[in-house]
């Protein structure tokens, strides 16, 4: 069935092949490329991401976007010293979504000189800023909602695949309100980055992610672990923010959180709304019994 397919989308694009140096057909849940080699449809074991020399999903992720919201993406990538542009566009199938990857070299004609000749360096570092702008949050420089919509599906739909377990775990600060109110909102700016960052380093496990989901809220993902292992690190967490003082300006004082922590083995046809949603009634929980505290 694939292959007929992936042939006939092959064929189509036969008249603008030329414009573009790579065509490429991957599945973005699966970080995989696919190909037509005879009558055999192909998953190759290459994943999507190792044209670009990276050894994780791109933050800024056209594909997985274009695949999610079925929309067209462009953006610029580097690869070494190529730049390329790529546009991603969703193709449905019988019974999956997969998506084309059309890649232009761009080389030779964006890379500019700065007075020292060291352009392409500058360019890449730029792409960078780019891609990183549309996921950062601008005050905690963790990762911020929109990522979260983004990324959260791809954990999910990796666990489904492998049949293991994520956790999603909610954390607000105690009392924020009072803080601002009692020190000012330019302490209250700093003890959100210095929760963010609590959170950031507290997160030892490689995959692990933190985001902030909307003003003193963060959502943590932990995929793969069991509930206990995230409890723990929920846990962890909450005891380092309890033991740590701030300091800023001449004020002196503590702040604590409340962490709300849900697991589950998904199915394919969860959302991740419903796991948010989960998370956050355990962190009402834990609001309601008293605070600095893991309900999970």
């Amino acid at each position: 069935m694939y292959n007929k397919e992936i042939q006939d989308i092959l064929d189509e694009l036969q008249i603008i092949e030329k414009l573009y140096d790579i065509m490429r057909i991957v599945d973005p849940v699966r970080k995989k490329i696919i190909t037509k080699d005879g009558e055999v449809e192909q998953e190759f074991e290459m994943r999507c991401f190792d044209f670009w020399g990276k050894d994780k999903v791109c933050n800024n992720c056209i594909s997985m976007r274009a695949y999610i919201e079925n929309q067209t993406y462009v953006k610029l990538e580097y690869s070494l010293n190529e730049i390329y542009m790529v546009t991603a566009i969703p193709i449905q199938l019988s019974d999956r979504t997969v998506v084309l990857e059309l890649l232009k070299n761009t080389t030779d004609s964006i890379v500019f000189q700065d007075n020292e000749g060291e352009g392409r360096p500058s360019v890449h570092g730029m792409i960078e800023n780019i891609n990183q702008i549309a996921f950062m949050d601008s005050l905690t420089q963790i990762y911020n909602r929109k990522y979260i919509y983004e990324k959260l599906p791809i954990d999910l739909a990796n666990a489904t695949l492998s049949n293991h377990g994520v956790a999603v775990i909610m954390a607000d600060i105690d009392f924020f309100k009072n803080v601002n109110d009692t020190y000012g909102h330019l302490t209250g700016d700093y003890v959100l980055n210095t929760f963010a960052k609590l959170l950031s380093s507290g997160l030892k496990r490689e995959g692990d992610w933190v985001a902030r989901y909307g003003g003193e809220e963060f959502l943590i993902t932990i995929p793969g672990a069991s509930k206990a292992v995230a409890t723990d690190i929920a846990e962890n967490l909450r005891e380092s923010l309890e033991n740590y003082e701030m300091s800023f300006g001449e004020y002196r004082f503590k702040v604590t959180a409340s962490f709300g922590v849900y697991h589950v083995k998904p199915t394919s046809d969860m959302k991740i709304e419903e796991m948010i949603e989960q998370a956050d009634k355990k962190l009402y929980k834990a609001k309601h019994n008293g605070r600095n505290r893991v309900e999970a």
